[in-house]
């Protein structure tokens, strides 16, 4: 490679690190819970706990007539609503509504008695995957924003590939008694090359999932003319067109078992019901009403599949499937199973979460090497945004997980909306505080250690306050309580291995040449 690319190349990667490092850390760090969204949200709340144990105790198959009825019973009345089957993880059903202008409406029954039940008061798991999803801005923007983040990703891990020519040298060195420079350097080329797999990946799905709106209307010119409603319907099905003409309802147990035949190595994630009401205290359809089964094949990785019925005549009217498609909708379709680990188990989660922390680190160790070969040191503005944000973040989520359980244990009278604002409050107010904070006190390295010890902290808080509150104690546990304690511990106990690892100062390039002067003197 000749002298003025490789320059160019690595002025590239330099500087897209740098503009987009603050934005990837928050968006990679927030997709660390998001990956674990079910699982924080059955260990968080000690109810779903004993539905699960009920559920498990005597485990029928999923009844969709009982689920309906029982939705009806609750008056949860909609002309067009979703229905989650109970799973591994949420051994309950959830009903879903869904609309424009007003939160969705969401209510829970138990899997095994079809009766309802309180949800969790906390929304700890949607705050965290929402800032990953959408940094929490309104509209469509923040996901453009998220997926613009994903495309400097992708362009600076390119830039890299060029310019590392060494890489079977770099992939194990490491110095840590040389210069904290060279420490630096060492570490993100470490980082960089053992994580590179996951972070292209990750970079790649997320470009196309955070753009999926400005996307979706290309993919639709090139392959159905620029229909996107035609593009739509090929892939997720058919809309109701509702008449309201009624009949009665085709048994809906039987479309169940069908679904068996039609999706044999399916695991339905989601099934939407439009045009069901009760007449005389039975269920009847209109003409034109649907039901659609959305789910992910088990073996395949672009796995989206999905079967519409009539719910009058019982009817198959639309099945889609990315399964045996071309390679480029396969590739499509791999996108979200990719991104969110729909696919695999729990190793593999688990190992996209380790490759997210050491991304965090490439991410750091970046902008702090690009600070530092400028002579800049925890001083610079930059230094400081960095600290204040990235440091911020994994301050208030530690803190925000510890005051849920606190806020839990109060029983609070007003219930899930209380509960949930007061996560909010502490979770926004305690990161943009330790933003502000490196602009006020100066010595960036001992607030860096302040920051690591009060993180590790609030992860040793949250397993604490679990044992006193729920009487849930680490090694006591088992299932999903216990997987999800042991994250935590073992996040508590890196960040405690982090703050014994990094240096208390670092020595600039003007006191080496006063030592070296005062010694020849």
């Amino acid at each position: 490679m000749e002298q003025k690319t490789h320059k160019t190349l690595y002025s590239a990667h330099a500087w897209i690190g740098v503009i987009s490092g603050i934005l990837l850390f928050i968006v990679t760090f927030s997709g660390i819970p998001a990956l674990f969204d079910h699982e924080i949200e059955y260990w968080q709340y000690p109810t779903y706990g004993e539905v699960s144990n009920n559920f498990s105790s005597d485990k029928k198959e999923f009844d969709l007539e009982k689920s309906i009825m029982a939705a009806k019973n609750i008056n949860f009345d909609y002309d067009d609503y979703f229905i989650q089957p109970a799973s591994d993880i949420n051994n309950h059903i959830i009903l879903g509504h869904f609309s424009k202008d007003k939160e969705p409406e969401l209510r829970y029954l138990d899997a095994n008695q079809y009766n309802e039940f309180s949800a969790s008061p906390s929304e700890l798991n949607h705050l965290l995957s929402h800032l990953h999803t959408n940094l929490h801005i309104p509209g469509k923007w923040g996901r453009y924003l998220v997926g613009l983040s994903g495309m400097a990703m992708l362009l600076a891990i390119i830039a890299g590939i060029f310019i590392h020519v060494k890489w079977r040298k770099e992939f194990v060195m490491l110095r840590p008694k040389r210069s904290w420079r060279l420490l630096l350097t060492d570490q993100h080329k470490l980082l960089g090359l053992w994580s590179l797999p996951f972070t292209f990946i990750l970079a790649f799905t997320g470009t196309i999932l955070g753009l999926l709106g400005l996307i979706s209307p290309i993919l639709a010119l090139a392959a159905f003319n620029g229909d996107v409603e035609k593009a739509t319907i090929a892939v997720l099905g058919p809309k109701a067109e509702l008449t309201a003409e009624y009949t009665p309802v085709y048994p809906l147990n039987k479309l169940w078992q069908q679904l068996k035949i039609d999706l044999p190595d399916s695991s339905i994630e989601f099934i939407q019901v439009s045009g069901l009401k009760i007449q005389d205290e039975s269920l009847v359809a209109d003409r034109g009403g649907i039901i659609k089964f959305n789910g992910y094949h088990k073996h395949k990785l672009s796995n989206l599949e999905s079967v519409t019925y009539n719910l009058s005549t019982g009817e198959k009217i639309h099945q889609g499937s990315f399964v045996e498609k071309g390679p480029f909708q396969r590739v499509f379709a791999a996108v979200t199973p990719l991104h969110y680990v729909l696919f695999g188990n729990i190793w593999l989660k688990v190992f996209y979460a380790l490759s997210a922390l050491a991304a965090c680190g490439l991410i750091l160790t970046g902008n702090m090497l690009w600070l530092n070969r400028r002579g800049h040191n925890m001083e610079h503005w930059l230094s400081k945004l960095t600290l204040g944000a990235c440091g911020g973040l994994v301050v208030s989520t530690s803190l925000t997980f510890l005051s849920s359980q606190l806020i839990y244990a109060f029983k609070l009278p007003e219930g899930a909306h209380l509960h949930h604002y007061l996560e909010e409050c502490v979770f926004w107010s305690s990161w943009g505080a330790v933003i502000i904070l490196p602009f006020i006190y100066q010595n960036g390295f001992k607030l860096s250690h302040i920051l690591l010890r009060l993180t590790s902290l609030g992860f040793l808080g949250v397993l604490l306050a679990d044992g006193l509150i729920n009487q849930r104690w680490i090694g006591f546990t088992e299932g999903w309580i216990f997987n999800v304690q042991l994250g935590i511990l073992f996040t508590a106990l890196l960040f405690i291995y982090l703050d014994w690892k990094m240096p208390n100062s670092i020595t600039s390039k003007e006191d080496i040449k006063n030592m070296r002067a005062t010694q020849s003197s």
